[in-house]
Parts: structure tokens; C-alpha cells; sequence
């Protein structure tokens, strides 16, 4: 498996498939259409969140915001008391973000806060919890709360790291939840009922039902980001015999799914996350990048892409950039 987010997965269930890492995938030959120029690639004007490692054993990872208006590229994590951040997620109104990291000389995995643009270290929120693996974290819609995965199982606390509710669901392991608009339901990644693949579900939290919203045998999927009111983004394999990541749309109501047109079989593309109804970012391993996944712009419609290297020079390099978040705020 790749996948960034399947590194994770590699050592705890889900917990590898949040960033596309480095292992093998089948390889399935196509004729690689070129990247779009810079003659139409779109204006985009919000703010992006992404994180960078040179591989994933050698704990590196650091959080990069850019802003698209001001043409400005930040390195956030290089001051701070914390290895490995990575998974940042932006607050609705964009002035906060939370992310995964390990803090000081532990070996441990702990969600933190901080408000951008602050000179403090980020906030552990989840430093009372000793040992526990804390991971996955994301806001809700009303900013308050915040949804993540301790040990396998999804919790929900306030912004201060005060536990409000613990989610029961029928597998073993939850990960990678994702509130939907309205924060209702959450969507999330776990093992189907053989437990030999993952699938996305859907968990309501008015009646605690489960909804499986994709499924097919032999075949990986997670990753979900919720894209608006009926729709979401998730990664899936190709197919049971072809492993590379690809970025499929589905529905919120369990209707088909689609695979998207930028995809392209013999490589992988993972951690798609909307900028608006037409475009996504996210980070694929095509041939002509600079590094083993590089972070694009994607036309969901035509199947356009551009490497965000276009936009700024100092995005995309030798190393791997995986994890986009991005906000119009």
C-alpha cells in the first residue's frame, strides 16, 4: 500500500492511509496526458495547509501554509516543540487550525491547536491522555468542537480538549472522521463487515445509524472530505488487483459513486479536498513532478491539473506533500 495516508495504516489499521507513503503498487500502463499550462490555470485567492516529509520513517514532517492572494509560502512547524505535524485542518472562519504531532522527546501521537499568525506554541490538547494515539482531527461546521481518533475510536471534544462524547460503532477501528455540513453525521473510514478492506461510512448522530457509503470487495477506501450539503471526496483503489489511489466523488445519500477524470490508473492519487464546486487540491505521483507526490489543482470536470509549483515555486519538491486543507477565508 501508498497511501497518505496509508503510512499510517502500515503500523495501526487506518492510521496509514491518512498520507500517501512508499510502498509498492501494481502498475498498470497509460499514455500520461501533460499537465495544463500556466495559461489557464485557475486564479485561486483563499489559503492552503499542507504537510511535507522526505519519507515517513524519518519522522520529518512539517506544516507549510501558503496563501494564494499574497503569493506567500509559511513554514509553521519549524519553531515549534513538535515532531512529525502533519494532517493540519482549518477552522470555518480559517483564522485556526488543528493537526496531529508528536510533542517534545515523546513517542506519542497528540492533537493540537493554535490560532495562525500567533507567536505561542500550538496547544496539546490531548496531552492529559498519556499514552493514547491521538489522531485525525477536524473541526466541526460550528467551530466548537473538534472530531478525532483516540486508539481507534472516534471522539468528539471542545476546543479546549475537554472529552464531550465518545462515538460506539460496529468496527473496530474508526479513522480519518469527517463532520458533515450541519454536523448531524460523520463520516469516517472502517473495516466492512469480512474486515478485509476498508469502506466509508456514514454514522448519524440523531439516530446513531450506520450507512455504508462505499463498498467493493477486495478494495481499500478512505480518506472522506465532505465537499457540500450531498456530496464528498474520498480515495479509493482502483481495483482489487490494481492498488493505486484514486480520487472518486460520492454521495451523501449512498447513491454511486464517481471516479474522477483527472485520475489516471498507473498512478496514485490521494488527499483531494475542495476548493470550490469545479476544483479540488490534492497530491498525486505522476511522471514530470518535483518529488514522490506533489500537490496539484484539479478540474473535476474536465480533468485538468496543474502543479501548485505553477502557482509558487517553493510549493512542490524533493519530498512528498500530502495532507491539503484549504480555505476562501
Amino acid at each position: 500500500m501508498k497511501g497518505i495516508v496509508k503510512m499510517f495504516f502500515l503500523i495501526i489499521f487506518f492510521w496509514g492511509m491518512m498520507s500517501c507513503g512508499s510502498c509498492s503498487k501494481t502498475s498498470v500502463k497509460t499514455t500520461n496526458p501533460p499537465d495544463t499550462s500556466t495559461s489557464n490555470q485557475p486564479a485561486l485567492l483563499g489559503r492552503l495547509i499542507f504537510h511535507s516529509y522526505s519519507c515517513y520513517g524519518c519522522n520529518d514532517s512539517k506544516l507549510y501554509l501558503y496563501d494564494f492572494a499574497a503569493n506567500k509560502l509559511t513554514l509553521l512547524s519549524g519553531s515549534w516543540n513538535i515532531t512529525n505535524a502533519m494532517n493540519a485542518h482549518f477552522s470555518p472562519d480559517g483564522k485556526r487550525i488543528v493537526f496531529m504531532g508528536i510533542p517534545g522527546a515523546s513517542n506519542n501521537w497528540d492533537v493540537f491547536a493554535w490560532r495562525i499568525g500567533s507567536a505561542s506554541q500550538p496547544a496539546n490538547l490531548t496531552s492529559t491522555f498519556g499514552a493514547a494515539r491521538d489522531e485525525d482531527p477536524k473541526f466541526s461546521n460550528d467551530g466548537n468542537k473538534i472530531i478525532f481518533k483516540q486508539n481507534g475510536k472516534m471522539k468528539e471534544m471542545d476546543t479546549l480538549g475537554n472529552i464531550l462524547r465518545t462515538f460506539t460503532v460496529t468496527q473496530k477501528e474508526a479513522s480519518m472522521p469527517y463532520y458533515i455540513l450541519g454536523d448531524s453525521a460523520v463520516l469516517y473510514s472502517g473495516r466492512n463487515a469480512t474486515g478485509t478492506t476498508a469502506d466509508i461510512f456514514k454514522l448519524s448522530l440523531t439516530t446513531n445509524s450506520i450507512q455504508s457509503l462505499s463498498s467493493l470487495p477486495g478494495v481499500e477506501a478512505y480518506y472522506p472530505i465532505v465537499r457540500d450539503d450531498t456530496s464528498f471526496l474520498f480515495t479509493r483503489w482502483y481495483s482489487a488487483s490494481n492498488q493505486n489511489d484514486q480520487v472518486y466523488l460520492g454521495s451523501l445519500n449512498g447513491r454511486a459513486f464517481q471516479r474522477l477524470p483527472f485520475n489516471e490508473p498507473d498512478q496514485n492519487y490521494s488527499d483531494a479536498y475542495p476548493v470550490n464546486s469545479r476544483y479540488v487540491i490534492l497530491s498525486c505521483t505522476r511522471p514530470g513532478g518535483k518529488g514522490g507526490y506533489d500537490l496539484y489543482v484539479a478540474d473535476m470536470v474536465t480533468g485538468e491539473r496543474w502543479p501548485l509549483n505553477l502557482y509558487n515555486p517553493g510549493i512542490n519538491s524533493v519530498n512528498n506533500e500530502l495532507g491539503a486543507c484549504y480555505t476562501s477565508r
